[in-house]
């Protein structure tokens, strides 16, 4: 699963994307379930937008939120299916942490590119009326892990290349296109130990990312 992550500054956010960052968007080093962060998804007029969404994708007819969902069977789920048909978009990150151990204390792994550079998670999204009115939420795809990281975690969130961006959020994309784009491989992914600091949530600082090497 992936149950924190982090994300880019608002230069990153900006260049990599190409679009404005949302207002009131701030770069977090520990972006925990719950919380609002961006979410890229297709406008009108079929371009991408940006907006901030709660973590934890919850239907107007669900008693609770989920933070993530299993790409093998999302697309057949019947809390997923009509998202990852109608309602994907791009979570924009930086990495994302693991804990490793079956009994704690659990140590956490960051995992990220060289250079700590923008990724794009695959996620989708639904909404519900709330007091506050309509609230949107987004849940992150996992898969399998990568063979080179799976020792620390079975789980993680899928990532797509920046070339499938476009096409992961078009309401056009057939559901196998979409699919075939979440098995795509993603290459330069690395990591190391970071300390406990980022257990809790309300950490939120440089510190969530010090390697403990």
């Amino acid at each position: 699963m992936c149950g924190r992550y982090l994300t880019p500054d608002q230069a990153a956010f900006e260049r990599h994307w190409g679009l404005p960052s949302p207002p009131n968007y701030f770069q977090s080093y520990n972006v925990a379930p719950s919380q609002s962060a961006a979410v890229i998804r297709a406008d009108a007029d079929g371009g991408l937008d940006a907006e901030l969404m709660n973590w934890g994708f919850q239907p107007s007819w669900a008693k609770r939120g989920w933070i993530n969902a299993r790409s093998e069977t999302a697309f057949a789920s019947k809390a997923f299916a009509s998202a990852t048909r109608d309602r994907r978009c791009i979570i924009p990150a930086v990495g994302w942490y693991e804990w490793q151990g079956a009994k704690p204390p659990k140590q956490p792994y960051l995992f990220h590119t060289d250079g700590f550079m923008p990724l794009g998670f695959a996620g989708i999204w639904t909404s519900r009326e709330a007091e506050q009115g309509l609230l949107r939420s987004y849940a992150i795809l996992t898969r399998e892990a990568y063979t080179e990281i799976e020792n620390i975690h079975h789980r993680m969130p899928v990532i797509l290349n920046q070339s499938g961006y476009a096409c992961w959020t078009s309401v056009d994309t057939t559901v196998a296109d979409a699919r075939a784009l979440i098995n795509e491989p993603f290459d330069g992914i690395t990591t190391y130990p970071v300390s406990a600091y980022v257990n809790k949530p309300a950490n939120n600082d440089a510190r969530c990312i010090q390697s403990i090497s």
